[in-house]
């Protein structure tokens, strides 16, 4: 039997044992070490630039927007002032939105063109080619998409966050006769070190959440290639999920 024929059981086939998520997560951090091969590490930077440079741009050009709108809206609008703008702009933009919207265009993104990738290297039977010549398909796919995708977020979520407060807030200065300087002070008053901490652990941990979940749905997961929209679907419901998740229990448990 071909693999295209069969692909709902290719999952068993080409990784056995692998029945989930969580045997990908476990597979990823027992084989930590296999990032010093240069094939790996090659592929690990490949998804890094792809998730971050084809949409960095646009994820400064939103952070800027959001920062502008949001400081327009309730320190001029509502005239709430300074203060109290600025502290929505850090509890609404920069822990909350910065995550949410990073995490769509990585998923919409890089993350619909890697399930698409990999359930094609399953239909064509390139996965057990790379166990004929010695290759574990989880190293050299598994393992760089998952630890690509949590550096990709981390980054785009940086540049958001810088672009909504230095971009937002000149914009602000300059369309809406707010003050650069005294938001950035205010600003700086409310950033603490353990805060920072844990929104770049946070997104960190949730970028890997999504490379499994990409990995899950295109090696291990039924596909097909006239089910893709139901594919995609399924990576977009999960992803969001995690993302409730993943920001809620931040919010709840974390400073």
């Amino acid at each position: 039997m071909s693999t295209a024929q069969d692909p709902g059981r290719l999952g068993g086939a080409e990784f056995p044992g692998s029945a989930g998520s969580l045997a990908l997560f476990w597979h990823v951090a027992r084989r930590g070490r296999e990032l010093a091969r240069p094939p790996v590490q090659a592929a690990l930077w490949h998804q890094v630039r792809r998730g971050t440079l084809d949409f960095a741009a646009l994820a400064a050009v939103l952070g800027a927007l959001a920062g502008f709108l949001t400081i327009v809206t309730v320190d001029i609008g509502f005239g709430l002032g300074v203060t109290a703008g600025v502290r929505v702009f850090h509890s609404l933009v920069l822990r909350q939105l910065a995550g949410f919207a990073c995490t769509l265009l990585l998923v919409a993104g890089p993350g619909t063109a890697a399930l698409v990738e990999l359930g094609l290297m399953r239909q064509q039977g390139e996965l057990r080619t790379l166990r004929l010549i010695g290759i574990d398909p989880r190293d050299l796919l598994v393992l760089p998409r998952v630890l690509g995708f949590a550096l990709a977020l981390f980054v785009l979520v940086f540049v958001f966050q810088v672009s909504a407060a230095v971009g937002g807030f000149a914009l602000a200065a300059a369309f809406g006769g707010a003050s650069f300087t005294q938001e950035i002070l205010t600003l700086a008053d409310l950033l603490q070190p353990a805060t920072l901490v844990v929104s770049g652990a946070r997104n960190l941990l949730l970028g890997a959440i999504l490379g499994l979940i990409v990995c899950h749905l295109g090696l291990v997961a039924p596909f097909a290639p006239a089910r893709l929209p139901e594919a995609v679907n399924r990576l977009l419901a999960r992803s969001l999920a995690a993302l409730v998740v993943v920001q809620g229990g931040a919010a709840l448990f974390l400073p």
